[in-house]
């Protein structure tokens, strides 16, 4: 099955990268299967596995999906946490999506638990002028809308994320570890 990358960058520099199983686009955006164990490489080199379950630890599997118009990115892991990095529209270029990390993280644990993290990293980053008025509205916005959602169950919060994970990790798909020849940023 083809695969794809997907990096996120951070401010002023930086990123991390992975490969994912493009598995479909639909009215949410497209959706990316990435197996447990797979690889994951810093801007630095360092690399660790996707999806971890905690610092160092095993990755899980997890699926991602790319909204058609969201200030965000979304993971869904098997341990039922669904975790969001507010960013830049995620965009893809040749086989590489790429977005730009606005700093907070809504998530919803698995025990229902719901909130957003990282709200001082957005407010430093704001002061420094790395995230502008805008983008600084639009992330707040979207962390907001985002909470709101996965309270409601509003899909894909609901049940279409975790119903993509399912059938994905049944299709027994090898992790991905090989990064090739593909530039670190």
């Amino acid at each position: 099955m083809k695969t794809t990358y997907i990096r996120k960058r951070k401010r002023p520099s930086g990123s991390g990268l992975w490969s994912a199983y493009p598995l479909t686009t639909d009215e949410f955006g497209t959706w990316f299967y990435t197996p447990a164990h797979s690889h994951f490489r810093a801007g630095n080199g360092e690399i660790c596995e996707v999806a971890q379950l905690g610092p160092g630890g095993p990755g899980e599997h997890c699926v991602q999906l790319a909204p058609h118009d969201g200030w965000w990115f979304a993971y869904f892991r098997q341990s039922g946490l669904l975790h969001v990095d507010i960013s830049t529209q995620p965009t893809v270029v040749g086989s590489e999506w790429t977005f730009e990390d606005l700093e907070l993280d809504p998530f919803r644990r698995s025990d229902g638990t719901i909130g957003t993290q990282d709200w001082d990293e957005l407010a430093a980053a704001h002061t420094t002028g790395l995230i502008t008025d805008a983008e600084r509205e639009a992330a707040e916005q979207a962390a907001g809308t985002l909470e709101h959602a996965f309270a409601a169950g509003t899909e894909p919060f609901g049940r279409v994320g975790w119903d993509h994970l399912a059938a994905a990790i049944e299709l027994d798909l090898p992790p991905l570890t090989n990064f090739g020849d593909h530039p670190l940023d």
